[in-house]
């Protein structure tokens, strides 16, 4: 097992649409072990393929330490959301590759998510609260957007002019 480099804004990859997974082989599950085993080193609960410089549509995701015990580990290949809850809430979101940034952002309340599992099998998750969160955070990564994208544009401002005049490095 290996743990990945984080990569860090503003890198280019963060910004790119990710190609989708072709071939479900050992080599796929390869990556997903290195992304669960980089995703707990650096305490995270989700991280995106393009995060550790891989340009392929893999997110992993765990929120069983922050919620009930009977959501697992979750590996999702070529992911998509196909309904979005109309109830939207407000929360702190993070990020790996924004290290120690956390700003307020809007998301829908629960989704519809279709995928693959690692063996090329066609899942769908309804997801609530936290693993809705984050898996939208997670998605976006794998299409080129950044939280930073879905904060109020008066936040955006503020952080692109502090990154700018370097009160923010990442």
């Amino acid at each position: 097992m290996s743990v990945l480099k984080i990569i860090k804004y503003p890198s280019d990859i963060l910004s790119q649409k990710l190609q989708p997974v072709e071939n479900f082989d050992s080599d796929l599950k390869y990556i997903v072990r290195d992304m669960f085993e980089t995703m707990y080193a650096y305490n995270g609960i989700g991280l995106a393929a393009n995060q550790v410089g891989i340009n392929k549509r893999i997110v992993v995701v765990d929120v069983s330490s922050k919620e009930e015990k009977k959501v697992l580990p979750i590996a999702l290949i070529n992911p998509q959301i196909v309904n979005y809850s109309k109830k939207k809430q407000v929360a702190e979101e993070g990020c790996l590759s924004f290290p120690g940034f956390f700003e307020k952002v809007v998301r829908s309340l629960s989704v519809e998510v279709e995928y693959y599992d690692i063996n090329g099998k066609r899942q769908r998750i309804i997801a609530e609260g936290l693993l809705a969160r984050v898996l939208q955070h997670e998605i976006d990564h794998i299409n080129g957007i950044v939280f930073v994208k879905r904060m109020s544009l008066e936040k955006q401002i503020k952080f692109y002019f502090m990154f700018r005049i370097g009160k923010y490095k990442f």
